[in-house]
Parts: structure tokens; C-alpha cells; sequence
């Protein structure tokens, strides 16, 4: 009997697949009128929490993180002579009478150097008038234009 089931004959038609086999798809939840609301259908079904964000519109990815790669080079100017131990606050407090967006401090190799940027060219270069030379927790700051590294 090949076309046979345990289950009677086969019906068909719309519902032939939960008529077929209607006690096991309710007592998973699937199908049926009982267990919970809805009129039949999958309802709500089980998703790991890694897959939340996989459909619909997500949170996004933020605006963007900030750093000096975002400046144009003509908006930043090269800082030297920064004393160990001055943070990237007190250089952007430092740097903010010139109107200063975003300051960097580098440690490790470029130790003693770091990097301001500024919303225009015009500010940058006030900033290097302004600023290079000055004093900032007992060292001289050296304030140049940036000159982008030649690519290796």
C-alpha cells in the first residue's frame, strides 16, 4: 500500500496536511485552533538571540567613529615636542582656543606627537600661527602643516 498512512485515508484540499496528521502538529504548537492565540499557522516561533538582528531594520551601526583618518589633510596640522604623559584632553583643551574638532595623542612609535583637526583649512593654519611654540605642561609644542605619509 504504497499511498496508505496510519492515519485513514488521505484526504485532500487545503487543510489535507494538518487533517493528516492533526494530533502531533497541535501538540507542537503548529496548526490546530487551541494552544494560545492566533487562527492556525506557525504563530510565534523560536529565534536564538544572534538572529534578532537579522531581519527588519536593526539599531544600525552608529554615525560613524571619529578619528583623524576623517579630516581632509589641509584640516589637520602636525603636532611635536608633546610631553609624556598628556592626555588627548588636556591636548584638545590646549588646542580648542583655535577651534580644534578632534585631537589625537600618538604613543608608542610616534611617542611624543600627535595630531589636531579643524572643521576648515583657514583654522588649521591659524593654529599653526597661533600655537607653535607654545607651552603646554612644561614641554614646547611644534605645530606644522600635515604632510601625508608616502605610501610604502
Amino acid at each position: 500500500n504504497f499511498g496508505s498512512s496510519n492515519f485513514g485515508p488521505r484526504p485532500s484540499g487545503a487543510g489535507a496536511f494538518e487533517a493528516r496528521a492533526p494530533v502531533l502538529f497541535a501538540a507542537m504548537g503548529f496548526g490546530g485552533k487551541g494552544k494560545g492565540k492566533g487562527s492556525g499557522g506557525w504563530g510565534m516561533v523560536w529565534a536564538p538571540m544572534f538572529a534578532k538582528g537579522m531581519f527588519g531594520k536593526g539599531k544600525g551601526k552608529g554615525k560613524g567613529k571619529m578619528s583623524a583618518n576623517n579630516f581632509k589633510p589641509d584640516k589637520k596640522v602636525w603636532i611635536g615636542g608633546i610631553p609624556e604623559g598628556v592626555t588627548y584632553k588636556e591636548l584638545h583643551e590646549h588646542f580648542k582656543v583655535a577651534g580644534a574638532k578632534w585631537v589625537e595623542v600618538w604613543q608608542g612609535n610616534g611617542s611624543g606627537t600627535g595630531v589636531a583637526c579643524f572643521a576648515t583649512a583657514e583654522e588649521a593654519a591659524a593654529a599653526i600661527i597661533t600655537l607653535n611654540g607654545s607651552e603646554l605642561k612644561g614641554g614646547t609644542l611644534v605645530v606644522d602643516v600635515w604632510e601625508k605619509k608616502p605610501k610604502a
